[in-house]
């Protein structure tokens, strides 16, 4: 071999030495690159997959009574309920369990359909009372209001889903 020869081999040893250097390098990268995207992804997935938090529109669970509604022949107003933090339920046997001011006799409760429950026992000839209903879930609030017997001037009842802080 000439001198040529041998010069052109030792450049191009240095060469691929170099370059295999430079491509494990960047080898490297990419496989770190690689593995960081794979964890990124793995736990975008797992959230999505994840159910957001339960959002209740049931009338079962406990409510606190905060307002009521009266119209006395003019226009209605609310009215806080004093006193405050009285609390009513509905179990899923159907056991109401009343507040102190609030169908304080009742024991019962019935989904008649999807804006009517029957309460009983009550003080009037049918022995219970149908009270309509409707539930805004983004409030988290409840609206009671008599059905029959009709409240002529106009009444309603709030309540708060009841959470324990």
């Amino acid at each position: 071999m000439n001198s040529d020869g041998l010069i052109i081999f030792f450049r191009a040893q240095r060469f691929c030495k170099h370059h295999c250097q430079v491509r494990n390098n960047c080898m490297k990268k990419v496989q770190f690159l690689i593995l960081i995207f794979l964890v990124f992804i793995a736990g975008c997935s797992k959230l999505d997959n994840a159910k957001p938090a339960a959002v209740e529109n049931t009338i079962i669970g406990k409510w606190s009574y905060t307002e009521y509604y009266l119209s006395i022949g003019g226009p209605g107003q609310w009215y806080p309920v004093t006193p405050a933090n009285q609390v009513i339920e509905f179990k899923p046997d159907g056991t109401f369990i009343p507040s102190k001011f609030f169908l304080k006799d009742a024991t019962k409760f019935e989904i008649v359909d999807s804006v009517t429950l029957k309460i009983q026992p009550a003080s009037t000839p049918s022995g219970y009372i149908l009270m309509g209903y409707s539930i805004k879930t983004a409030e988290r609030e409840l609206y009671l209001y008599p059905v029959s017997p009709y409240c002529i001037e106009g009444c309603s009842n709030k309540f708060k889903r009841w959470t324990f802080l």
